[in-house]
């Protein structure tokens, strides 16, 4: 494991911590990897995989990162970056999406 992957749970598991109080630090951090390794996939092609929304239903979403796989020219971004979210193009709905770490179900 290279020090800077784990450097990034971290930091993605005490961004959840912060915002979920009910969680134990255990499961911040067994969100904080599952996100990680669907980040990973996500860069390496298409990816089926569950979360639960805002309102509390699941959402079933096939997303991806690799650039093959999609056209986008991006407009740049003046805004920083959350290590909460996990963002994704949606194969689907041919757009950007996102969603949290901490509400991943299963990739």
């Amino acid at each position: 494991m290279k020090k800077n992957t784990r450097s990034e749970v971290l930091t993605m598991a005490w961004a959840i911590r912060k915002q979920n109080t009910g969680l134990t630090w255990g499961q911040c951090q067994a969100s904080a990897w599952r996100a990680l390794r669907l980040r990973s996939a996500l860069h390496t092609g298409a990816v089926k995989f569950h979360y639960t929304k805002e309102d509390g239903s699941t959402r079933e979403a096939v997303g991806t990162l690799s650039p093959a796989l999609f056209q986008y020219e991006s407009k740049g971004s003046g805004s920083k970056e959350n290590p909460l979210l996990v963002k994704y193009f949606d194969l689907e709905k041919q757009a950007f999406r996102s969603c949290r770490a901490d509400r991943l179900l299963a990739a």
